[in-house]
């Protein structure tokens, strides 16, 4: 171990014990209060790759749910590197229930790209293959009668970007967040904005860069949409960035969990800030959900950032607890406990209910299972 990992090491040991920022919500209960509405989970067909997948395009077209690419580590996984995917699988209703399809394949390996549904397709944004960051944009379409996915070419982006998200308020597409370069210091305060309604118009179909939050750069946020009480809107909310340490007695470069929210208005195109999350939610997976809530219903609080190496197989996996957040009040609230616990996928809404497909639930470590989460019903 290196003098680097071992400060690295004390100072997230040390965080643990003092119950900082760290602190896990399957170790202690966030301050957050209880919401007063229960999540109801049930489980669909585990993804065909029995490893599952963490960084997927995933999308809903044709009343089909599309998961694409990914990448995921064999087993053992802490014996073997990162292996990128192409496959494309394809969920689709039965008489008898649900049946994964073949999808073909994405035009090369990639993962932790951005996607966003829209009613002409699933559009793919950006990502990587481990060596190179993509500003690659495609429209992936699932065609119900020819069992097939047909593929178009869209503008790429201003610049590469992986590790971001992205959401869509009418015909526009906004992407904020990410890396362009395959280190953490690379994080960007990006937003760029993509209008549907122009693709017919080979001068007008490009991305525009918008102000951005005024806020910190950051990667593995959460960008998602919903109506703030007057008019839709974007949000964009905790992630992590590298940042400088102060002092010579600590490793010179530290990286910094995210629980700002920040709200944008297309119609002004003004920002402002919202309350922050209860605790970090990295990677999460955050979506719009009726009229006024956010749900995230996953996400890595940081607190065991830098114990992955060292615990390996004994790390508990992320937290599994549930938050809503209420635009129009402003207010967080506890979800509740969790069956499922994955990051790194894009949730999606498919049927009225939001689907988490497949993610990462512990270091290294995917899930093949599929989930699909609505509102209970009250009795």
């Amino acid at each position: 171990m290196t003098h680097l990992q071992k400060w690295i090491l004390l100072l997230a040991v040390v965080a643990l014990i003092a119950g900082s920022p760290f602190a896990t919500a399957d170790e202690a209960k966030t301050t957050a209060p209880r919401s007063d509405f229960s999540l109801d989970w049930q489980a669909l067909p585990d993804l065909p790759n029995a490893l599952g997948v963490a960084g997927p395009f995933v999308g809903v077209h044709n009343d089909a749910l599309v998961v694409a690419g990914g990448a995921n580590f064999p087993r053992p996984v802490w014996e073997n590197e990162k292996i990128w995917h192409r496959q494309i699988h394809v969920l689709i209703k039965t008489n008898r229930g649900y049946q994964w399809k073949d999808g073909g394949v994405l035009p090369q390996s990639t993962a932790y790209g951005a996607a966003v549904s829209t009613s002409n397709g699933i559009v793919c944004i950006g990502g990587n293959d481990g060596t190179k960051i993509f500003d690659r944009v495609f429209l992936l379409r699932w065609d119900a009668r020819a069992a097939r996915i047909t593929r178009t070419e869209y503008p790429s982006l201003p610049r590469p970007c992986a590790y971001g998200q992205a959401a869509v308020v009418g015909n526009v597409i906004y992407l904020a967040g990410g890396q362009h370069a395959n280190d953490l210091d690379s994080a960007m305060t990006n937003f760029w904005a993509l209008d549907l309604a122009n693709r017919d118009n080979d001068e007008e179909f490009s991305w525009r860069e918008l102000e951005a939050w005024p806020g910190k750069p950051r990667a593995f946020n959460i960008t998602a949409r919903q109506n703030n009480g007057d008019e839709e809107c974007i949000y964009v909310l905790s992630g992590r960035r590298q940042t400088e340490a102060v002092g010579d007695t600590a490793p010179r470069q530290l990286v910094e969990f995210l629980t700002d929210v920040w709200e944008f208005t297309p119609r002004t195109a003004v920002w402002r800030r919202r309350a922050d999350v209860p605790r970090p939610v990295l990677a999460g997976t955050g979506i719009g959900f009726g009229r006024s809530h956010l749900l995230i219903l996953g996400g890595d609080d940081g607190s065991r950032f830098f114990l992955a190496d060292v615990l390996k197989d004994k790390h508990p996996g992320f937290p599994k607890e549930a938050f809503a957040f209420h635009t129009t009040t402003n207010t967080w609230k506890s979800a509740g406990v969790t069956p499922g616990n994955h990051v790194t996928t894009v949730p999606v809404l498919w049927d009225d209910r939001v689907i988490i497909a497949s993610g990462e639930v512990r270091p290294r470590v995917r899930s093949p299972s599929i989930w699909s989460v609505g509102r209970k019903s009250r009795k």
